[in-house]
């Protein structure tokens, strides 16, 4: 009997630990980090603030779960599709369009997981996942440099230089004009910037 109590303790606590995440996943989906407080969670949840703490000892160890639970799924490429082509070209526009997907489909969870002030516990994790990003790119470049597609460059500047212009003229503007910004100039937004990111790697000028 103690072990069936034991059992049916353990699928309590872990089915009340997946309404409290998924709450905060919606929380933050809709109005990012700043949005996720113990508070919200609970009443989002239907749960009571004390169970929150019974599987979160803090707020940010929640952060924390919910960062790296969106992390995983939103913030991640897909190599296997990138290099389905052997030619960089073809791969570094692949793996744009895989980003720029993610960010015209769910602008604000873009922008919460890449820019939003978080807290330094959520910062360190953050910049795992620009480093592998970082790393896609620097890949993609080297290939291109060796193909002669690209222009002969340091690698890894280029790579970061790419989600800077990803993250300061795609997702800061398209955060900040969200309601005035209609689908069409989303688009053109990131047309615009998957063109200009190709291009300076790619062209040599007057060499």
């Amino acid at each position: 009997m103690a072990y069936r109590s034991t059992e049916k303790t353990r699928a309590h606590m872990a089915s009340q630990r997946d309404k409290l995440l998924i709450a905060a996943l919606e929380i933050v989906s809709n109005d990012g980090f700043s949005a996720l407080t113990i508070v919200a969670v609970a009443a989002k949840s239907g749960l009571a603030v004390g169970s929150v703490y019974q599987h979160f000892k803090s707020k940010d160890q929640l952060l924390l779960q919910v960062y790296c639970d969106l992390a995983a799924k939103d913030l991640t490429l897909n190599t296997d599709q990138i290099l389905i082509s052997p030619v960089a070209t073809e791969q570094l526009d692949s793996a744009l369009e895989q980003f720029f997907a993610k960010a015209l489909m769910a602008d604000k969870l873009a922008y919460a997981l890449f820019v939003e002030p978080i807290s330094p516990l959520i910062i360190q994790e953050r910049q795992r996942y620009k480093a592998e990003f970082s790393t896609i790119f620097t890949d993609i470049i080297k290939r291109g440099i060796s193909q002669k597609v690209f222009l002969d460059q340091d690698p890894q500047i280029a790579a970061n230089a790419i989600i800077g212009i990803l993250i300061e003229s795609l997702l800061i503007p398209m955060q900040w004009q969200s309601h005035a910004m209609p689908t069409f100039e989303r688009i053109k937004l990131i047309q615009q910037c998957q063109l200009f990111c190709i291009r300076a790697v790619s062209y040599a000028g007057d060499q």
